[in-house]
């Protein structure tokens, strides 16, 4: 059996919420929690301590990545050989753990892996997806809707039916399992993001190390909110962080990008479940 850890980031997170999560992540596999609390109220948590799960207190309200980085050090203490990287608002259905954990010690070329993920209701999230271009992110905020709704299902993989495994380009934080070594190898989250795109960034990362496979038979609840379309402080932040990451791998001219694009669509448009880097 590997060794499973796992770090989930919470900021003033109902305790209810949080016990949620924690119960359904260890139902059946044992997972080393680490929860690291950006709240600026402290011991609010407390009783979830436990010797499957410990407390990490941040200096503040660090944000989503830089929180998750908190985790490193542990992960080489307790010999973590994979973590996972939780949202407090998930819901761990049963097998879900075990079945990524299947895939990342069946498959050394994968890097990360990801479940689907549905809202309280059953309604498939997109989870998997292109890597963005500028159009992509800003036209679906700024533009009306006819003038990007093709482009938008190209980049949610509209064609995709999430009902087989896919080596999928870029996936969802809300829930991702890592190969220790190779979020280590990664040095986790680029700590330049507060919140947006660090996901995006880490799984452009990681694409380079190896393949992030989507898992059809793991699954998760995620009640998934887009608090940048509600919030002008977010849409701001949003916006910063995407400025980020183009600066980083660019902007319109991004071969990677295109290189990724194209092999993650022609396992779509084949159904096949691998294709060659």
């Amino acid at each position: 059996m590997q060794n499973v850890t796992a770090s989930i980031v919470l900021y003033n997170n109902p305790l209810e919420q949080v016990e949620a999560c924690l119960g359904s992540l260890q139902a059946d596999t044992r997972v080393h929690v680490m929860l690291i609390d950006n709240s600026l109220q402290r011991n609010r948590y407390d009783e979830l301590r436990s010797s499957s799960v410990e407390i990490v207190n941040s200096l503040g309200n660090i944000g989503f990545g830089r929180g998750h980085n908190l985790a490193l050090p542990r992960l080489r203490e307790l010999g973590s050989q994979v973590h996972l990287v939780v949202n407090p608002d998930i819901v761990v259905r049963p097998g879900c753990v075990n079945a990524l954990v299947q895939v990342l010690a069946s498959r050394p070329d994968v890097t990360v892996a990801g479940p689907r993920i549905v809202s309280p209701q059953g309604d498939l999230y997109r989870s998997c997806k292109l890597f963005p271009t500028p159009w992509n992110l800003f036209a679906r905020r700024f533009a009306p809707s006819f003038l990007y709704r093709r482009s938008d299902a190209r980049y949610e993989l509209e064609g995709f039916k999430y009902d087989h495994p896919l080596e999928a380009a870029s996936m969802s934080g809300a829930f991702l399992a890592f190969r220790t070594d190779s979020f280590l190898a990664l040095d986790g989250f680029d700590p330049r993001y507060f919140m947006y795109l660090e996901d995006v960034d880490i799984c452009r990362r990681a694409a380079r190390l190896g393949i992030l496979a989507f898992e059809p038979t793991a699954e998760v609840v995620h009640e998934h909110g887009q608090g940048s379309y509600r919030s002008l402080r977010l849409l701001k932040e949003h916006l910063r962080s995407a400025t980020l990451y183009f600066n980083r791998f660019g902007w319109l001219c991004d071969r990677e990008r295109d290189a990724f694009n194209r092999a993650t669509q022609k396992c779509v448009t084949s159904g096949a479940t691998r294709h060659k880097r």
